[in-house]
């Protein structure tokens, strides 16, 4: 078996970082060839505890960012595979990280494995249950072609990229135009192709660090048909808030430093419209609504216009208010003078 670096980011993380940890205990591989690093941002309500408690290793970090902080940890990952995991994620079943192992394993020119779906639980929270449906928490990455997981509205891909079906998994081809938002969530790759890739703490990302990747020409990707819980545990307004939160502090405040975007004018304007009027109309996402109820009888469907009405509105106000820090307007007045 392949010795695995588990490696995640907490901050108070408690119910949720037990319940991922009392999963990572019951897989069925050999728990010996497992290290689980987690960079904890100053928890105070028992995660430290919660952690050492099932082995983990505590790696404190003082970065205020959870991918900042994951780079911190990746620094003392001694194994062969990394698997990059989110505090609120849960490995549904005894076998799975032996399947997504051996699945990555088949396939020697692939850069990383990640899990076709994100799990479908009927008595999780409908927020929860809503995401996992749609196989995104973001309806513009969603809207854009860019979410990494499958939507429950087809069984067949329709996700981007070139892909085969292997059976077991679909093995995919992306390039920097396509790329989807891969990298977290149960993303399982090898840690030498991965320090290839920028991952100090300034510029990891998880999406910007496989950006590096296909750039360099590792761009082949093992799609494997399983899932991963993701168990966020928001409320609904929690939700919005925290999507606002992550676009000012983790894509606007650092938009020189990133190499991936999910929106680029070039590329996307016409998208971006095409998205406005989707949203503020409600019909388009209604309709989504009403298919995947047909498919799956669960009432989480129809959360969907709310969303997308809501987030455009969170966008909109987020991007029309924010300044660029002072550094940042002097490099660009500098940029324009030369």
């Amino acid at each position: 078996m392949k010795s695995i670096s588990i490696i995640t980011a907490t901050f108070n993380s408690m119910p949720a970082i037990e319940s991922l940890l009392t999963s990572i205990g019951g897989q069925d591989y050999e728990q010996e060839k497992i290290e689980v690093l987690v960079a904890d941002g100053g928890s105070t309500d028992g995660t430290i505890e919660v952690i050492r408690k099932y082995g983990g290793i505590v790696i404190p970090e003082k970065t205020g960012s959870p991918e900042a902080a994951k780079a911190i940890a990746l620094k003392n990952a001694k194994n062969e595979i990394c698997l990059m995991l989110a505090s609120d994620n849960i490995l549904p079943g005894s076998t799975w990280l032996k399947t997504m192992v051996n699945c990555l394993e088949e396939e020697p020119t692939a850069t990383g494995a990640y899990t076709w779906r994100y799990t479908h639980r009927r008595d999780d929270k409908i927020l929860n249950r809503y995401f996992s449906l749609f196989g995104a928490n973001d309806p513009v990455a969603y809207f854009l072609g860019k979410a990494d997981r499958q939507s429950y509205l087809s069984d067949k891909w329709t996700l981007a990229g070139k892909a085969i079906d292997k059976g077991k998994y679909f093995f995919v081809e992306f390039n920097r135009e396509n790329l989807p938002t891969v990298g977290d969530n149960g993303f399982l790759i090898h840690r030498e192709l991965l320090l290839k890739a920028k991952t100090d703490e300034k510029h990891f990302f998880h999406i910007d660090v496989n950006y590096d990747l296909v750039s360099q020409g590792f761009d082949k990707y093992v799609v494997v048909k399983n899932d991963v819980v993701h168990a966020s545990g928001e409320n609904f307004w929690q939700y919005f808030r925290r999507r606002k939160k992550y676009l000012e502090n983790l894509y606007l405040r650092d938009l020189n430093r990133r190499r991936y975007h999910v929106y680029k004018k070039t590329r996307d304007r016409g998208k971006i419209v095409a998205y406005s009027f989707w949203a503020l109309s409600f019909i388009g996402p209604t309709i989504e609504s009403v298919r995947g109820f047909r498919r799956l009888r669960d009432p989480a469907w129809f959360l969907h216009p709310m969303v997308c009405f809501l987030i455009f509105w969170v966008y909109f106000v987020s991007v029309l208010n924010w300044h660029p820090p002072e550094a940042d307007c002097q490099r660009r007045i500098e940029n324009h003078e030369k």
